[in-house]
């Protein structure tokens, strides 16, 4: 491996800099945030992003070779640390060898996003914990969603939980930060999209939408917070209200398996209306 500047110091200005952007002020304040992970580096790097460095423990051999190549031919300063410098950069308690630092994601148009073909899009309202956010975007970029759009009660797409939840689709589309109900719900109608919100007492039942042709790629899904459920005023805005039928004793789903199970079925409506 090439020759990189190395740093030594837990209490290096660089140091200092990366542990800045744990918190969400810090973040906004450098705008940038962290990226840990041979997955989500490479996932990053695979997708163009500027990264503005990429930082290796110890001599980076094996698996990360590949994605300190693909850097450093890219013109990306790699710098290799000792072990207590990664341990202090990194949000895990266990890094895995390799984390970059990246420009915040851009704020995306809501209006391009609502008006493009090719499947529904979701929309995730006050979902605040960060896993459950990172693995609802993951779920979208799997079952084919073209783009996530988060309310400003959101977790902030920038925390490291929601990025590493993500496994790296966050890269793969468009995800729009701090949108209201409202211009949410006029950008769709406006793109030709209808609204279903996801709710435990909804009037129509998922698979009976399914059926009756109501879900396709058309359908922007907005899905609440698992205490809180979907606002009243999205509820007033939507164009329908839609139920998962439960055959056990919980009472409800957790909002990212909701977005899996409203997903799915969509996935399921629009390949069979394709035939």
């Amino acid at each position: 491996m090439p020759e990189y500047r190395r740093v030594t110091s837990v209490g290096s200005d660089r140091v200092t800099a990366v542990r800045g952007l744990h918190s969400r002020q810090g973040r906004r304040k450098a705008a940038r945030f962290l990226v840990e992970g041979p997955q989500a580096v490479g996932s990053a790097l695979a997708a163009g992003v500027p990264i503005h460095d990429v930082f290796v423990e110890g001599d980076a051999g094996g698996s990360l070779s590949d994605l300190i190549r693909q850097a450093d031919g890219l013109g990306i300063r790699v710098t290799t640390v000792t072990s207590p410098v990664m341990r202090a950069m990194a949000e895990t308690e266990s890094p895995q060898g390799i984390l970059a630092v990246c420009p915040l994601l851009p704020e995306g148009d809501l209006d391009a996003l609502m008006a493009a073909s090719g499947g529904p899009v979701l929309v995730l309202e006050a979902l605040s914990d960060p896993g459950n956010v990172g693995t609802a975007i993951r779920t979208a970029d799997a079952l084919g969603a073209i783009g996530v759009v988060l309310t400003p009660e959101s977790a902030d797409v920038h925390n490291g939980k929601v990025v590493r939840s993500t496994a790296g689709s966050l890269f793969h589309l468009p995800v729009l930060s701090g949108r209201a109900v409202p211009d949410i719900v006029q950008a769709a109608h406006a793109g030709g999209r209808r609204v279903a919100v996801l709710t435990g007492d909804g009037d129509v039942e998922l698979f009976a939408a399914a059926r009756d042709g109501l879900l396709g790629d058309r359908t922007v899904w907005l899905v609440g917070s698992e205490a809180h459920g979907v606002s009243d005023e999205a509820r007033r805005t939507a164009d329908a209200c839609v139920r998962i039928p439960l055959r056990g004793r919980a009472e409800s789903l957790n909002a990212a398996i909701a977005a899996v199970v409203a997903l799915s079925v969509t996935a399921y409506a629009a390949a069979r209306d394709s035939q």
